[in-house]
């Protein structure tokens, strides 16, 4: 099957917080399926785990600090096993065509559904890699995935 999940839903796999349980249980009720990671994965998952920890670091006292450093270095290891053991496919996609499909995406929903550019642009490249699935856990990407028609499980 193929499977595009955004990266709201990867982080949560990759990360420890209390929304993580869930996905993984989705994830794991799914089959442990194989889920594309593209390279536009690649700088939000990463971006993502290093803004957590940006903001952790910032909001706990010097003493827990190292503890943040250590959940970052956990969620890249994390990151990296699924990768190695071909969880996560790495594609690569042009992205002319996902991008064109995008703003027709604005156009015909964003007035509407405020979904934000990033939103428009994985239910996109979702479409040109022809998913048969969407994970998520974005309220606004889940309506606009279902209405291009792709099967969706949110968990938002």
């Amino acid at each position: 099957m193929r499977i595009y999940a955004d990266s709201s839903f990867i982080l949560r796999l990759l990360t420890i917080d209390p929304e993580s349980e869930e996905a993984m249980s989705e994830y794991r009720r799914l089959g442990c399926p194989r889920l594309f990671f593209l390279p536009l994965h690649a700088l939000e998952v990463r971006n993502g785990i290093l803004q957590r920890a940006f903001h952790e670091r910032r909001s706990l006292s010097s003493g827990a600090r190292p503890d943040v450093a250590r959940e970052r270095d956990a969620a890249l290891a994390r990151l990296r096993a699924f990768i190695d053991r071909r969880n996560l496919i790495e594609v690569t996609l042009d992205l002319e065509a996902p991008l064109a499909k995008a703003v027709q995406l604005a156009q015909a929903h964003t007035e509407r559904s405020g979904t934000r550019a990033i939103d428009l642009l994985h239910v996109a490249c979702a479409l040109a890699l022809e998913s048969e699935l969407f994970l998520t856990t974005d309220d606004r990407q889940a309506r606009l995935a279902k209405a291009e028609k792709l099967n969706v499980i949110s968990l938002a």
